[in-house]
């Protein structure tokens, strides 16, 4: 079956604007409108093309003799003898009148084009409406960032920088990681996910209450590679406590900063029953011989 070329290029750009949708990196470079655009010029070039075409004579369709012929060698209504007084009169070829022939309609050209454009049009409004790290004011990302390093450097113990990976060449789902460091370096790289539930912290809902502490969770525990602790598992246990001072800092009161980092604590073990060596070791308990005793009265 012959496959039009109006439909690969559909395709083709069906393809890229669901890449569009799921690459952080071509929506921080390419504007939502760019792919809408092409789309439209595609489809107002079909339909253009598609108006200006000369209708075709479909010969599957009409097997019987062509005007020409009829008019040289036959009769106009395809009898096989002249009617009287058709004899001595001549044959008026003018009279002849090719059958009515097929052609695409116009209105079946414009639903194609309006579905598909309308198809494209829901697919980034709901893009647009969809919160994320790169949609929010340039100022309040700075804000952000600012906490976070101010954070990051005071576990780590020294100058500490915190890039939220756009373009997922650090974290993100090819990764499988929410955050990377280099254990004693001076950067940490997150996913924008992870920096935009830390944004919005002061807004927290019950909804977002877990999302919200395992956020608070990775910066604290990426900072901890970053002071110099190795173990996965240590650095989790360290992070769960600390997480406590990083909640306060985001706009968190103590009550609820620490029943945050609890329930990270008392999920640790599920959480990561696929990856063992994130599970916290048996002295990650108050009184225990990794309670960094920072809040005496409560661990975390």
């Amino acid at each position: 079956m012959r496959v039009r070329l109006i439909w690969l290029w559909r395709v083709a750009l069906a393809g890229f604007a669901v890449a569009y949708l799921l690459s952080a990196s071509l929506q921080l470079w390419l504007p939502p409108w760019l792919p809408f655009l092409a789309a439209a010029a595609v489809e107002a070039q079909f339909f253009v093309s598609g108006a200006r075409r000369r209708p075709r004579r479909d010969l599957r369709a009409d097997r019987g003799p062509q005007a020409r012929d009829l008019a040289d060698f036959g009769w106009a209504d395809g009898t096989d003898e002249p009617a009287d007084g058709e004899l001595s009169g001549s044959l008026e070829v003018d009279d002849v009148q090719p059958a009515a022939l097929p052609r695409a309609p116009a209105r079946r050209r414009l639903l194609q084009l309006a579905l598909v454009l309308a198809l494209l049009s829901g697919l980034f409004l709901l893009d647009r409406s969809r919160p994320t790290w790169q949609k929010l004011p340039a100022h309040e990302r700075a804000a952000t960032l600012a906490i976070l390093e101010r954070q990051a450097t005071r576990i780590a113990g020294h100058q500490v920088q915190v890039i939220c990976d756009v373009a997922g060449r650090h974290v993100g789902y090819v990764q499988d990681a929410d955050g990377l460091a280099v254990v004693g370096g001076g950067r940490m790289w997150m996913t924008p996910g992870i920096c935009y539930r830390l944004a919005k912290v002061p807004q927290m809902s019950l909804s977002t209450e877990t999302a919200t502490g395992h956020a608070i969770a990775v910066l604290a525990h990426e900072a901890w590679h970053l002071h110099g602790v190795r173990t996965e598992a240590i650095a989790n246990c360290y992070a769960y406590q600390s997480g406590v001072q990083v909640g306060r800092a985001l706009g968190l009161s103590a009550t609820t900063a620490r029943r945050l980092m609890r329930e990270q604590l008392a999920d640790n073990p599920s959480d990561f029953a696929g990856a063992p060596a994130y599970v916290v070791p048996p002295g990650c308990h108050r009184g225990g011989s990794l309670d960094l005793k920072l809040d005496a009265p409560h661990f975390p």
